[in-house]
């Protein structure tokens, strides 16, 4: 595939070449004043498998990595485009069977539709998220669930608060009308009760009073991993979060981390009917500790779970038979209000790569980890995914991954430093204009039909398998209303 230059580069060439023809007498610039990309430099483009089955729309293209530097096997770089004039295609995203649940994106995007013809023609992973502990009063506490670090969005219900980022909120794709808009974003929530009376809501289908990955404001404190034996682990002892009805998982329990105080407050739980109504107000959460009572949202509405003042505001304001207002508001990076209607999806991250054709002048060179992982690999040089948009304005998704191995002696993870991801994601020869970093290591999956593309990377019981995940982004049959989930 040929790839038209970027406009600004375009004209540099029209420039370039306008200048020869008037100058021809001048000395030729040597070679060495040539610029040579990443991944001209180091890449080159072989066949794709099964290229010829894709479907209309699709193009995806590959490259190999050629010195090999202390690797055993090559690095692959793989690039979907999704062309919505070749075929109806729109952009979505996905949270699967239900926000609560952790699934992997074949099981997410399968999930999009029960019509063969109408599945995903291509789909990616999506935002950062953390993984809970298994609850111990939960009976369906098989499935992994999770939260978000950031802002999750489907058919614009929001599902998870921003991480607070210094007050300028964190990174992360508004998909609307089948385009990605790459910017910072910021969410601003609150209660207001029927007497009037202002509370701040916290967060979105996650436990009250502990966050994972990141402060959500001012007021979480980082509890140190020597006492809850996880990175990122954040409290707050006063504090309100919302359940949506389609978090499709019991509600939490007092007592789901040993090692966080705030979590132990029983606290007070209010149901809220489609109009905001409080159809039910009781103390204690889920059911309370140790009762095998499964709280589960009901269909059209929310509840609301509170510990600390939080729950003295739940207690005191919403009464019985009244009525709260629940505001949501998404900023981008420039101030600007993003409505919350149907027509909108998020998917979120820490980092944007590319900017208007440029790395992103404030991108780091790595997450801030120098370990290696269980499995050997550098933290932090894992497989990597992006989302992002091309010259032609199309939607592209792109994997740097390691290869199959031979067996599950080797792992299959590899990847690179954030900062040289991006360098090689500015190659020309991509022609890629913004990117957003996703999350990466063994979340990382690109599928096309119902083909996985990537190698697994996650080891479960000496079997490599892709991992569970928050949400997917996927590009599916669109047009004139013939799509329906």
């Amino acid at each position: 595939m040929t790839t038209p230059l970027r406009p600004a580069l375009a004209v540099t060439a029209a420039l370039a070449a306008t200048l020869a023809l008037t100058a021809s007498t001048a000395p030729a610039a040597g070679a060495a004043d040539a610029v040579v990309s990443p991944l001209a430099a180091n890449w080159v483009q072989t066949a794709v498998p099964d290229a010829d089955t894709l479907p209309p729309g699709v193009t995806v293209t590959q490259w190999t990595e050629k010195n090999l530097d202390n690797r055993t096997r090559p690095r692959l770089l793989q690039l979907v485009e999704i062309d919505p004039t070749a075929a109806p295609l729109d952009l979505s995203s996905t949270v699967g069977a239900g926000d609560g649940l952790a699934e992997t994106v074949a099981e997410q995007l399968a999930g999009v539709s029960s019509v063969a013809s109408r599945h995903p023609v291509a789909g990616v992973n999506g935002s950062l998220f953390k993984s809970e502990k298994p609850h111990p009063d939960l009976v369906d506490a098989a499935p992994v669930t999770l939260q978000h670090l950031g802002v999750s969005v489907t058919d614009g219900v929001l599902h998870g608060a921003s991480c607070w980022g210094g007050g300028q909120g964190t990174s992360g794709a508004v998909i609307q009308y089948g385009v990605p808009y790459i910017t910072k974003l910021r969410t601003d929530l609150g209660l207001t009760a029927a007497d009037g009376a202002p509370a701040r809501l916290d967060d979105i289908n996650r436990d009250p009073g502990r966050a994972r990955g990141c402060a959500r404001d001012t007021e979480d404190r980082l509890v140190a991993e020597s006492v809850t034996g996880q990175k990122g682990v954040y409290t707050d002892p006063d504090e309100i979060v919302l359940f949506t009805s389609d978090y499709k998982y019991p509600v939490p329990k007092p007592d789901l981390d040993a090692t966080v105080t705030t979590d132990d407050d029983p606290g007070f739980e209010v149901v809220l009917d489609s109009t905001g109504k409080v159809t039910a107000a009781r103390a204690g959460r889920g059911g309370g500790k140790g009762s095998t009572v499964q709280v589960r949202v009901p269909s059209g509405g929310r509840i609301l779970q509170g510990v600390g003042t939080g729950a003295a505001w739940l207690r005191d304001h919403a009464l019985l038979g009244t009525t709260l207002k629940v505001s949501q508001k998404l900023t981008d990076r420039f101030g600007r209000e993003i409505p919350l209607d149907p027509s909108v999806d998020v998917v979120s991250s820490f980092h944007q790569l590319l900017r208007d054709g440029a790395v992103v002048p404030e991108l780091v060179n790595t997450c801030g980890d120098t370990d290696t992982g269980a499995d050997g690999t550098a933290i932090c040089t894992d497989s990597r995914v992006a989302l992002g948009t091309n010259v032609r304005g199309h939607t592209v998704f792109v994997t740097l991954t390691g290869q199959l191995q031979p067996d599950n002696t080797t792992t299959h993870e590899d990847g690179a430093w954030l900062h040289a991801w991006g360098e090689l994601l500015d190659s020309e020869e991509l022609g890629l204009i913004d990117a957003l970093n996703l999350d990466g290591g063994g979340s990382a999956t690109l599928m096309t039909g119902t083909t996985v593309r990537t190698p697994p990377t996650d080891r479960v019981n000496g079997v490599y398998v892709h991992r569970a995940v928050a949400d997917a982004v996927y590009a599916g049959i669109s047009g004139y209303g013939m799509y329906k989930k």
